[in-house]
């Protein structure tokens, strides 16, 4: 009886620690986003934008939304003379009127397609997907323990008509030319 009862308890405190960490890890995973969030208003900022591209930056985010409220905090927010929009799109073809593509990991896969559509017109192309700055996006973000560091594809963000700032470059991890 004794024994049944010490089993028990093993169990009760194993399903509560897993429980536990299972939040932890969930916290570090909105926390991290915070931070990415973060760091694609900078990107905005730091990149060069050409005249034609008009009042308004819209960032919008291809696939499911890791970000949650934490992008929405940059709706409106100046960059130079321009506001920021988000917007959530699930169709490749709704990204013609992006100028900030964030692909989200769920739908990496589709990067080919989504290239053929941003390619060649003024859009930022990010990601947080391995090898996603190597594959043609612009930039891409990466997690190293607790840091978050990215790479830059220069070649890809001037094909695209934008140029990121030199200090911002500086922060790269890797800069492909």
């Amino acid at each position: 009886m004794i024994a049944r009862k010490t089993a028990r308890s093993g169990v009760v405190l194993w399903l509560l620690a897993l429980i536990c960490c299972a939040q932890w890890a969930h916290a570090l995973d909105l926390e991290e986003y915070r931070v990415k969030a973060s760091l694609l208003g900078n990107f905005a900022m730091f990149t060069e934008w050409p005249d034609a591209v008009g009042e308004t930056l819209t960032l919008c985010v291809y696939g499911p939304d890791p970000f949650g409220e934490d992008l929405s905090s940059l709706k409106g927010k100046k960059i130079a003379k321009r506001s920021l929009a988000v917007k959530r799109v699930n169709s490749v073809d709704a990204l013609g009127d992006c100028q900030i593509v964030f692909i989200s990991r769920a739908v990496i896969s589709n990067l080919p397609r989504v290239l053929d559509v941003v390619n060649g017109r003024p859009a930022l192309t990010v990601a947080d997907s391995p090898g996603a700055a190597a594959r043609g996006v612009a930039l891409n973000m990466a997690t190293d323990g607790s840091k978050i560091n990215f790479e830059a594809n220069l070649r890809v963000a001037r094909g695209n008509g934008l140029n990121l700032n030199s200090n911002m470059l500086r922060l790269a991890t890797e800069v492909i030319k």
